[in-house]
């Protein structure tokens, strides 16, 4: 078909020519000599070729546009061992730090439920935590804690304490139930505390079954020789009393992992044991108390927290950086709905702020020696 053939095919209503106007057009070509048809040029050839193309275009993105739009395919979800492995992935590409101390900055929150019924709300004692441990063998462990105050937790919490009248003491139903500990009402402070400095010089236990961190360094980042090694500490540990079974072990290992200066290596290997372990699938993609984006992994086991009169189970779940492996979090939520609150209430938290290597050293206060046993505001 012809770009003519297909215009007329296009219009088919348009009438054929008059007799009239077919006679003065074959006068008008008789009395003339018949020109020599010129041969075309690659312009008029090129520009044809273009028209022929656009209109084939346009017919072929019409078919395209018209047919039906192919079955959509779902992406199959993640599972927590998926999520574990890719987040070992990123994080053994990662440079390890350098620095003098191990820095660990974070905000600690316990809260606590008050009121009674659907007029029940949460108060929140906050404070905030930094810990400087040093690399060098011997030198001083320096711990900073400031509390900043005791109130309603959210908006939520303080709209329903302003309609009971905005009190300024709490007396917790544990402490209503039992007599036979000392048990002082909570008070509301918005106002900061001091400053405490306690400075040691044992380093705390950094986790790992109180490795230090000149042999978190020297850990294997295989995992079959990372396993082999943790494996000596365990049994170490079984000569001292504490019997623990390697999958407990492995567990208290991952769940020091979001503080102790280990490096990326070491992470990633930690990571990919925990996978072997059962429990690695109720890993999930989450967010952390201040709704940043993280991995969170529930760790087995539980704990009790009181919750009024009665014993809550509590389970401890960290919260990982998608990017680093590092901690975001640490969180003890209930496990099932208790008193009016959801399965997954926190009950208490810590959301790290800020951690890892730095050079910077501890600031104490004037007259504040750095000596072990010290304690200063």
């Amino acid at each position: 078909m012809d770009e003519i053939t297909l215009l007329s095919s296009a219009l088919p209503d348009a009438p054929p020519p008059t007799p009239e106007t077919v006679a003065r057009a074959r006068a008008r070509l008789t009395p003339h000599e018949v020109r020599r048809r010129r041969h075309p040029t690659w312009t008029l050839i090129i520009g044809a070729s273009m028209a022929t193309t656009a209109v084939i275009t346009a017919v072929a993105l019409a078919a395209t546009l018209l047919a039906p739009a192919p079955p959509s395919v779902l992406e199959k979800p993640k599972t927590g061992e998926d999520l574990l492995l890719e987040l070992a992935d990123r994080v053994e590409k990662l440079s390890p730090g350098t620095g003098a101390y191990w820095r660990v900055q974070g905000t600690r929150v316990n809260r606590y439920a008050v009121g009674t019924g659907p007029t029940r709300y949460w108060i929140a004692a906050r404070g905030e935590v930094r810990q400087w441990t040093p690399r060098k063998p011997g030198a001083l462990y320096v711990q900073e804690t400031e509390s900043s105050g005791i109130r309603p937790d959210t908006p939520r919490d303080e709209k329903i304490w302003r309609k009971q009248g905005s009190p300024d003491r709490w007396r917790l139903p544990e402490c209503e139930s039992s007599s036979s500990l000392p048990c002082p009402p909570i008070t509301l402070a918005d106002k900061r505390s001091r400053r405490e400095y306690r400075i040691m010089g044992d380093v705390p236990d950094p986790g790992l079954g109180g490795l230090t961190i000149a042999e978190l360094d020297a850990l294997p980042t295989d995992p079959a020789r990372l396993r082999e090694r943790l494996e000596g500490y365990r049994k170490a540990e079984q000569k001292r009393g504490i019997k623990r079974s390697w999958e407990e072990f492995l567990g208290a290992a991952v769940r020091d992992m979001p503080v102790i200066p280990a490096s990326p290596g070491l992470r990633a290997a930690l990571l990919r044991l925990y996978v072997e372990q059962p429990g690695a699938e109720v890993a999930r993609e989450d967010s952390d108390p201040l709704g940043r984006p993280a991995i969170a992994i529930g760790t087995k086991g539980a704990d009790y927290f009181q919750l009024g009169t009665r014993m809550v189970p509590i389970t401890r779940e960290i919260l990982l950086d998608p990017r680093t492996g590092e901690g975001m979090a640490e969180r003890s939520v209930t496990t099932k709905a208790e008193g009016g609150f959801p399965k997954g209430t926190a009950v208490h938290y810590m959301v790290i702020d800020k951690m890892g290597w730095t050079d910077e050293r501890p600031k104490l206060p004037s007259g504040c020696r750095l000596k072990a046993g010290v304690t200063c505001r």
